[in-house]
């Protein structure tokens, strides 16, 4: 009885014809490039160390727009400022990008006319591109 249980168990449990695996989709298929981003590309490594994250309008949400903060380790110069504060968005349909905290990443950003750098899915480097 227990052998005929486990034959039972081990012969479902094999892979069936039938199965398809889930379809995944790209969360970036709507983020639509620009050719060229509008001001100055500026490149460093940096560790992320903080995040800055302004309230929405209705006081308890997160606004779409936030900041990191990297410690800069390496190729900034002095045209990037250590820490370094770059805004982006999160959301891949709008070209967001997310950072986690204590990992090191190569950065490409924007500097804004306002000095702000900001960066987004199109100009960050990443394998493949």
């Amino acid at each position: 009885m227990i052998l005929e249980t486990l034959a039972a168990i081990a012969l479902q449990s094999g892979q069936s014809g039938d199965f398809r695996p889930a379809r995944q989709i790209d969360p970036y298929a709507l983020c639509s490039c620009s050719k060229e981003p509008e001001g100055e590309l500026v490149s460093f490594t940096g560790v992320v160390s903080d995040a800055q994250m302004t309230l929405g309008d209705d006081g308890r949400s997160a606004k779409a727009r936030q900041a990191t903060i990297f410690r800069v380790l390496k190729g900034a110069g002095e045209s990037v400022p250590d820490p370094a504060k770059v805004w982006h968005v999160t959301n891949p349909a709008k070209c967001g990008v997310t950072f986690d905290y204590g990992k090191r990443y190569d950065v490409t950003a924007v500097r804004k006319s306002s000095g702000e750098l900001e960066t987004n899915y199109c100009v960050m480097p990443r394998a493949g591109k």
